[in-house]
Parts: C-alpha cells; sequence; structure tokens
C-alpha cells in the first residue's frame, strides 16, 4: 500500500472518526439536554402536584377554622350591646371553647365598639376597645360588620407575644348583624401541615412567605444555615431571579426558579395561596434522587469525548437508568405500591380530562364487606392478596378509555363508559363474580362480598361531586349481605339533603324543642280498655313538616346523639304524667324507648332517678323498652342493670321480640318485666301459614305467661288480630286498629278526658 493511499485511508479513518466523534458528540448533547428537561419536567411536575396538595390543605384548616367559629356562634345568645348580655356568662362560656379548640385568642365585639376577649392561661378581658385592637384585626373586624367572614394578614400580638393571624366572622339574629366574633391563632399552627418529612420524596422543604418576601413559617429543615428575614436577602438567589421573582409576585402568580448553594443546585417553586398574599416556597435539594441522573450525564460527556464504544454503551446504559428512575418516579407519585393500580391523585386527572370531553361517564366505587374482618382472621398477607386480585379482575374488565385506581384501605374507584344502568350493574356483577372466586387461603367457603356505589355524570357534575354521590350510594349497598350494586339518585340526593340537615341541625333542635312526644294506646285485652301507651319522637321543626323516627334514629344511633334524645324523650313522659296527676286524672304507664349507648352509661340509673325525683313520678308508671341485641355477651351485665332499675321501681319491657333471630334462651335468662311482640307475628298470618305462625305466637305467650312475663302485641290492625291475640292469651294489643300514634293534646282529648283513664276502645 503507498503513502499516498495511506494517508488518504488514514484521512477517510480520520475523517469517519471526527465525523463519528462529533456524531455522537451531538447525540450526547442532544440526549443530555433531553435527559435535563425529562428530569426539570418530572421535578416541575412533582414540585407542582404537592404545592397544590399543601395549599389544599392549608385552606381547608383556614376553612375548618372560620367553620368551628360559626358552629360557635350558635351555641351563644348574643346581643348587639355588652350591657344585654350575662357577660360572666357568657366570658366563662367563651374562656371555655377557647380552651377546647386550637385558637389562642377569641373575643366577642359590639356595635358599641367594645367587646369581651379570652386568651388561653390568662385572666378574661371585658370592655375591650376596639380600637385598641391591633389595626389587622380590626380591618376584619370592619369587614364583618360587613357581613363578610375574613382572615387577617400576619401581624405581632403583643399580649401573646408571638406573630398571629386573626378570623372575625359576623353574628346574626335573625338577618340583623348583631356583633362580630373573632379568634386569633399563631402562624405556627400551619406547622403541621408544611413541616412534612416526605415532602418531595424526603428532600424538599416547604416554607410560608408573605407578599414582600418574608417568612411566615420557616421549615424546621433548611437549606441556608444563615438566618434570614425575606428571600431576597442574601446573595444565593441572584438579581435576575429575585427579579423575576418579585414580578410573579406582584402578578399573584405561580413561579419556578433555581439557586446555588454550597456549591449544590436546588429548585424552587412559588404558589400563591390564594390568601392575604401569602405563597409557598418550596425548595427541593435535587439530591438523592435527581443526584444519580446528574453524575450519568456528566459522566456520559466525559466518556464521549474519551472512549467512542464505551460512550456509546454508557450513553445507552444513562439512557435506560433515566427511564427506571423516571418510571420509578411517576410510579410513586401514580401508582399504588401495592396492586399497581393508578393511586387516587392519578385517577383524579384521568377522571377530569375524560368528563371534560364529550364521552358520558359513570363513576362507581367498590367496597369489600368486613375487609378489617378478613385482615384480622385470615391474616394480613391474605388481605394484600385479596386487594391484588381485585386489581387484577378491573384491569382485565375496564375498557379502552376507562380507568380505576385503589383508594385508601379496600376501596376502589373506577369510571366507567355510558350510563345506562343496567348495562353497567351487569358488567359490575360480572366482576363481582370473579371478585368472590379468590380463595383465603385453606378457607375456600369463605364468601367474599362486594358493594358498590355507582354515580351516573348530571347536568356537568364535577368529579368531586360525582366521588361524593358513588359514596353516598356505596353506603345505601352496604345494607343487604350479599353483592349489591346501588345507583344514586333523585331519592339518594333527598336522603343526603335530609341527612346533612338533620346531623347540622339535630342539637338546635333538642334546645328548641322541636322533638315532640307522641303516644300510641296499649290496650289492656281483658278489660278492652287503655292499659298504657308508648312514647314514639317526632321532630317538627318551625316550618310544620314531620320528620319520622326512622329518617334520623339511626343516624343518631350512629353518632351518639340518641342518648340525649332518649333522656329528652323520659322527661317529656314524667312531665305529662305529672300533668295527669296535678290535673287530678289517674294516668297510665308510659313505655319510652332507649337505646344500648345510653343504657350502659355509668350514670345512668342515677340520671333517670333525678328526672323521677324532680317530677315526683313513682317508678312503676315508666317502662323502659330495651333491643335484645342488648344481651349480646354480656347477659350478666345487662340483668345487673336491669335489676338495679327494677329496685327503683321501673318496668322494663323487651321491644321488637321476633323482628329478627331472636332467641328463647335470652327471654329466659332475662330479668324483664314485659315482652313485646313484633308485629312480623300478625303480618306473617296469612294464607297457609296461619296455622303455623299462631302456634309459634301461642308458643312465646305461654312460655312469657310461666316466666311471669307480661306480653303485648304490636301491629294490631284488624278485629281479627284482636280476636286472635285475645284467644291466644295476650295481656296487651297496640296497632293502628286501636290508634294510630297522636300528639299529647289529642290522647288528652279521646282517652284522658274521658272515664279517667278507661276509656274503652
Amino acid at each position: 500500500m503507498s503513502e499516498k493511499q495511506l494517508m488518504r485511508r488514514l484521512r477517510k479513518i480520520t475523517t469517519v472518526v471526527v465525523v463519528i466523534s462529533i456524531l455522537l458528540l451531538l447525540g450526547g448533547g442532544i440526549i443530555t439536554s433531553f435527559l435535563g428537561r425529562v428530569q426539570k419536567d418530572t421535578m416541575t411536575t412533582q414540585m407542582t402536584s404537592e404545592a397544590e396538595e399543601y395549599r389544599a390543605n392549608v385552606l381547608r384548616k383556614i376553612e375548618a377554622d372560620l367553620q368551628t367559629l360559626q358552629t360557635l356562634a350558635s351555641f351563644f345568645r348574643f346581643s348587639n350591646t355588652i350591657s344585654a348580655i350575662d357577660t360572666d356568662a357568657f366570658a366563662n362560656g367563651l374562656y371555655e371553647s377557647n380552651n377546647h379548640n386550637s385558637f389562642i385568642q377569641m373575643g366577642y365585639f359590639t356595635e358599641e365598639g367594645v367587646g369581651i376577649r379570652v386568651t388561653i392561661n390568662q385572666e378574661i378581658e371585658k370592655d375591650v376597645p376596639v380600637e385598641e385592637l391591633p389595626e389587622d384585626l380590626q380591618t376584619i373586624i370592619e369587614k364583618a360588620w360587613q357581613g363578610e367572614s375574613s382572615v387577617s394578614r400576619v401581624y405581632e400580638d403583643e399580649i401573646i407575644g408571638d406573630k398571629v393571624f386573626a378570623y372575625a366572622i359576623p353574628v346574626y339574629e335573625g338577618n340583623e348583624i348583631t356583633g362580630v366574633l373573632a379568634a386569633n391563632d399563631s402562624i405556627d399552627a400551619f406547622d403541621d401541615i408544611l413541616d412534612d418529612k416526605t415532602a418531595m420524596n424526603g428532600y424538599g422543604y416547604v416554607h410560608m412567605i408573605g407578599k414582600e418576601g418574608k417568612f411566615l413559617i420557616r421549615s424546621k429543615n433548611k437549606v441556608v444555615d444563615k438566618r434570614v428575614e425575606s428571600i431576597f436577602d442574601g446573595n444565593y438567589i441572584t438579581d435576575g431571579e429575585k427579579e423575576k421573582i418579585r414580578e410573579a409576585i406582584d402578578r399573584d402568580e405561580s413561579v419556578f426558579s433555581e439557586f446555588r448553594y454550597q456549591g449544590t443546585a436546588y429548585q424552587i417553586y412559588l404558589s400563591p395561596i390564594g390568601l392575604n398574599g401569602w405563597y409557598l416556597f418550596c425548595v427541593d435539594t435535587m439530591q438523592g434522587v435527581n443526584a444519580p441522573i446528574y453524575q450519568m450525564i456528566n459522566v456520559t460527556r466525559a466518556v464521549f469525548v474519551g472512549v467512542l464504544c464505551l460512550s456509546v454503551f454508557l450513553l445507552i446504559y444513562g439512557y435506560q437508568m433515566l427511564r427506571k428512575n423516571h418510571k420509578q418516579l411517576i410510579e410513586l407519585a401514580y401508582y399504588d405500591s401495592l396492586t399497581g393500580a393508578y393511586n387516587t391523585v392519578r385517577f383524579m386527572q384521568e377522571m377530569k380530562d375524560a368528563l371534560s370531553g364529550p364521552e358520558k361517564y359513570s363513576v362507581c366505587v367498590l367496597n369489600i364487606h368486613q375487609f378489617k374482618f378478613i385482615n384480622e382472621i385470615f391474616g394480613r398477607a391474605q388481605g394484600d392478596k385479596l386487594l391484588c386480585h381485585i386489581s387484577q379482575v378491573l384491569k382485565e374488565s375496564v375498557n379502552p378509555g376507562e380507568y380505576f385506581c385503589r383508594d385508601t384501605g379496600d376501596f376502589f374507584w373506577m369510571i366507567l363508559k355510558g350510563q345506562n344502568e343496567e348495562a353497567i350493574r351487569e358488567r359490575l356483577y360480572e366482576m363481582m363474580e370473579k371478585i368472590s372466586r379468590f380463595s383465603l387461603s385453606q378457607h375456600h367457603n369463605y364468601q367474599i362480598m362486594i358493594y358498590c356505589g355507582v354515580a351516573v355524570r348530571r347536568d356537568d357534575s364535577s368529579a368531586e361531586m360525582m366521588m361524593t354521590h358513588a359514596m353516598f350510594a356505596l353506603q345505601t349497598a352496604k345494607g343487604t349481605d350479599r353483592n349489591n350494586v346501588w345507583f344514586y339518585d333523585v331519592e339518594l340526593h333527598k336522603q343526603e339533603t335530609l341527612q346533612n340537615y338533620i346531623e347540622s341541625h339535630m342539637h338546635q333542635a333538642l334546645k328548641d324543642k322541636e322533638f315532640r312526644m307522641f303516644l300510641q294506646p296499649k290496650m289492656d285485652m281483658r278489660t278492652g280498655k287503655l292499659g298504657g301507651a308508648e312514647a314514639l319522637v317526632r321532630w317538627i321543626p318551625k316550618d310544620g313538616t314531620i320528620i319520622y323516627p326512622n329518617q334520623f334514629i339511626p343516624l343518631f344511633e350512629s353518632n351518639g346523639f340518641c342518648s340525649s334524645l332518649d333522656m329528652y324523650m323520659v322527661e317529656n313522659v314524667c312531665r305529662k304524667i305529672r300533668e295527669w296527676i296535678d290535673a287530678g286524672i289517674t294516668p297510665v304507664p308510659i313505655s319510652v324507648n332507649q337505646s344500648k349507648i345510653l343504657f350502659y352509661e355509668e350514670d345512668y340509673v342515677e340520671n333517670l332517678c333525678a328526672v323521677l325525683e324532680r317530677y315526683r313520678i313513682p317508678g312503676d308508671l315508666i317502662t323502659l323498652e330495651i333491643l335484645e341485641g342488648l344481651a349480646a355477651g354480656n347477659i350478666d351485665e345487662l340483668n345487673e342493670k336491669i335489676d338495679q332499675l327494677k329496685e327503683k321501681g321501673f318496668r322494663i319491657s323487651m321491644d321488637d321480640f321476633g323482628s329478627g333471630y331472636s332467641s328463647f334462651n335470652t327471654l329466659g335468662k332475662l330479668h324483664i318485666d314485659e315482652l313485646k311482640m313484633d308485629r312480623v307475628f300478625l303480618s306473617a298470618i296469612t294464607g297457609k301459614e296461619d296455622e303455623r305462625q299462631e302456634i309459634i305466637m301461642a308458643q312465646v305467650v305461654d312460655l312469657a305467661k310461666k316466666l311471669r312475663i307480661s306480653t303485648v302485641a304490636e301491629g294490631v290492625e284488624t278485629k281479627e288480630n284482636e280476636t286472635l291475640i285475645r284467644t291466644l292469651g295476650c295481656g296487651y294489643g297496640q296497632g293502628y286498629y286501636y290508634s294510630r300514634p297522636i300528639d299529647e293534646d289529642e290522647f288528652d282529648r279521646k282517652y284522658m278526658e274521658k272515664g279517667n283513664g278507661n276509656h274503652e276502645v
């Protein structure tokens, strides 16, 4: 080979090498740039998402505090002048309320310009002039007088000796504002929200700053060692970035920026909270999660310059590592770690995107019946396998454009195409059937039950509203012991509205005596005359509508309010008997229902006796009706309580016997005086079943007689019913054949004013 040929080949090789090197370097630059963009986009998405979550939590706390003030306002009697208020009682009440909530200081101010103020662990202040209050507090008090509930800026309170912010709400009497209820709290109240060690996967910090950039709340973890008053202090943020941040704050916009400190790069994100110019100041160290990416970029650049073949390998390796890291970040942010399904955050994003289009959708929520029991009995591992099985079934069942996620615990959400209820129900039952095939270890016979609530989108309902409606439908679906699907509809909406009304008005209704006592007579089968009555409650608001017990009693039993209502009814029964005695009318015994939560209160017997003594009523005129479920697992304890009541003269009755799985064994062990047979006994006597049902009733009555227990048959609606129970030897009858439940006045006119309580029907 000649020299020229060698040189030509060498030049050719050099050219090829140079071209390849340039291409590789360009490729490396392009890939490096791409890696940087992906990393930055990932970081930006994560910081934006988490900042929005912190912002929502801050606003949710503020809304909760304002709601607390609104609730407190409903418990006090206010006036437009301090002189018209029992200041000692009011101040003490306000002081006690303040000690039971998160506020540092509370006050009430009238249009006279003075008020009462209480501070935790300090003396109560009276006749406090508004004009001497901090200017920021005066500002929101003035807004409250204009009918606006508001939150102040942060200010230094001399009494408390700390930075605080304040709330103020108008207090109404009718449609007029009579005063302003105010409270303040330390700005440190947001510490628990912002000081989250999981911020940005544990590598970031969140502060709160004001409009001028001054720190309002500092995270316990920080980047800059030197304590600065403002983010604009010091030289770690460049002048150009400071100007960009100031411009964004002036426009009340969010902004991304960055800085370097002690050789480390940091990403910062400022997001407006939307109140008083407050901002969330988020800092990500870019360590841990992102360091491998930067290192790989630098290694890739170096390798491309040094060794071409190794550069190709490292570029591919680096790209794969980046994809892997990026995938891990996405999985952490948007996927459930146990099942691999979407989490709620990702599901909400997909759901909102889907609902923004023309396609018709429905939202479903699935829940496992007694999942806690499954975890406790079969083990957490089996419970996790069941959750993964459900996720797999849903994954195989959804169509393109449909999504599902696992929420906390055993809740699964789905968004399905279409709004045809029958088609959706058929699909859901098919999924439930597949889920139910799961076997819990060797317990092959355990039947897994699934409940499902569905909300069909109507009138451009928001994603949040649809999820709320689906959850409400789920609560209704839980009422059966089988796989069940329930659709949210108008009736459920009415129930939801009524339930909200009941929970928000029940305490005030009790104070306003909107719960009215109705009486239903019990007829003595031996004499055919009035033998007693049962006290039943009706809720009659001021507008005259009637809310029936089946609409509010189940809710009261779940939230514990039934104990207050039961004692209120006992009070009304004693009052009525006292009225009869004072009017010279021979009273009849009245029975009143008692809930389980009240029956087991420590001072229950003492409280009942106190009511009897107050009205000077003999205990044998009061019959306390309990349900058989009270005896479940604790008959001895229940008998002990019954014996205490009987010593005081009360009679004890078991109500609704026969409505469920009633036990003759339980009947024989309880020390009761009366047995009320549920209306199901008489209603079941139809056609061919008459003889069998009569035999059962006869046995119940005969057993009760042998146990010296009197019997009451409920649901007597016809003459034939009355004849039957009299023939069987039942002691008393109660039902619409004699009378529906009627108010006190009608009961007095119909029974107590004729024959002095011995009126014969």
